[in-house]
């Protein structure tokens, strides 16, 4: 019974958790903060939220979708253009939003 409640918690946490992290989606869109570039990644990163996955398992699964970022140099137009790449350069920027979940 207390395996269960347990799991049932932390299933509830991670609702609330992707519950916020998409308000603060939402927030960083209304307010053109959010690139419709970097709109797909955000939403896998609501999804690793919502499941409650590590970063390690976020990047195995989004390998292909990184490795293109990774070879990408970094938008001049956009902050962080310092970077040394696109990947690089998106997740200083969801840093800056609060959107980078780890």
């Amino acid at each position: 019974m207390q395996l269960s409640e347990s799991s049932e918690h932390a299933s509830q946490r991670r609702i609330c958790d992707a519950s916020v992290y998409s308000t603060c989606v939402q927030e960083a869109m209304r307010y053109d903060r959010l690139s419709s570039a970097d709109y797909a990644l955000v939403m896998t990163l609501l999804d690793v939220v919502l499941q409650g996955y590590s970063e390690e398992r976020w990047k195995t699964e989004q390998q292909r979708l990184l490795k293109g970022l990774t070879e990408q140099s970094p938008d001049k137009s956009v902050p962080h253009a310092d970077a040394t790449n696109r990947y690089e350069q998106v997740v200083r920027r969801l840093q800056d939003l609060a959107l980078w979940p780890w």
